[in-house]
């Protein structure tokens, strides 16, 4: 296994996802969501080293794309490679209909 780090961008949706998730889990929930972000920071971390770790989203559409997927307890992270950069692009609840988000 190579030591390269990659490159890996949040994009500016998933940022807001970000936002949101914590605003629902302190203002709805009435709990922190530090847990749940240090599992999303621990597998951003993972694709740093190892981008293709997670398989390819089984839409056709998305396969396409590129879109693979990273379940962390209720929610899944999609993200595309292009050449040496991991780009993330949202963090969904995963009842949501991600394949209409996407």
């Amino acid at each position: 296994m190579s030591d390269k780090k990659y490159t890996v961008l949040i994009y500016p949706a998933a940022e807001r996802d970000l936002y949101e998730i914590k605003e629902y889990f302190e203002g709805t929930l009435k709990t922190s969501a530090i847990l749940l972000f240090e599992k999303f920071y621990a597998s951003i971390d993972i694709l740093e080293t190892n981008l293709y770790i997670h398989l390819l989203v089984k839409d056709d559409y998305l396969h396409q794309l590129g879109y693979r997927m990273i379940p962390i307890d209720h929610f899944l992270v999609f993200y595309v490679v292009k050449e040496d950069v991991v780009q993330i692009h949202r963090f969904l609840y995963g009842k949501r209909d991600y394949l209409r988000i996407l």
